[in-house]
């Protein structure tokens, strides 16, 4: 910086004032920006491994994470990851968010095979408490692996067993647990509602899967 530059900028603080402001703007900016970057690939990598372990009891011979459709259910749009053999959808997984965890939303990626029954649930993302709710992680406890196999039409009640459900709530936790067995009942009914279309061979599969040499 000049010397005439930074003697005018001594006489009009409001103008130092101004450049420093600018500058911590810019800074800011940038940093802000690389953050948004940084969390947007975490975050595909959280839901690519989330896919992973909810799809991988699913013969596919595709990546569902680039097989989706978007499903309008109660005003939303839910994007569905289709799991699936040349034209046969064998299974889909999709997010679906419970709001009543005790430390707020919790995000799971639900795996539904196409005979309606749970392939694998995952958390994607929660904030309940270390050592008390975080054991609905699969890197914490097994529970959330109690829903392997279960559907709409095997009996299930559910719940908590402090709810008369059949399902184990966690010492000094309950609300969690209690949220998560929500958010599944409910997902696995999104799935009974738009059933048809999820598992409706993608848009040419067929004809491809026709074509001599294609896999079978």
């Amino acid at each position: 910086m000049s010397s005439t530059l930074a003697a005018g900028l001594r006489r009009r603080p409001g103008l130092l004032l101004g450049a420093f402001a600018l500058g911590c703007s810019a800074m800011l900016g940038a940093g802000d920006l690389a953050t948004r970057e940084e969390i947007r690939q975490r975050q595909a990598d959280d839901l690519r491994h989330a896919l992973d372990q909810t799809l991988s009891a699913v013969p596919h011979d595709n990546n569902p994470a680039e097989d989706t459709i978007a499903v309008e259910d109660a005003g939303r749009s839910v994007t569905v990851y289709r799991a699936r053999m040349a034209a046969e959808v064998n299974g889909v997984a999709f997010n679906w968010v419970s709001e009543a965890g005790y430390g707020g939303p919790i995000t799971l990626t639900v795996g539904i095979g196409r005979d309606g029954r749970i392939a694998s649930v995952r958390v994607l993302s929660h904030s309940e408490t270390p050592g008390l709710g975080d054991k609905i992680d699969v890197r914490k406890s097994d529970w959330i692996r109690g829903f392997d196999g279960r559907g709409l039409d095997t009996g299930t009640r559910w719940g908590v067993r402090k709810d008369g459900g059949e399902f184990d709530q966690f010492a000094g936790a309950t609300i969690t647990p209690r949220a998560v067995v929500g958010a599944v009942h409910a997902s696995l009914k999104f799935f009974a509602a738009h059933r048809e279309h999820l598992l409706a061979a993608p848009a040419g599969a067929a004809a491809a899967a026709a074509q001599p040499g294609s896999p079978t």
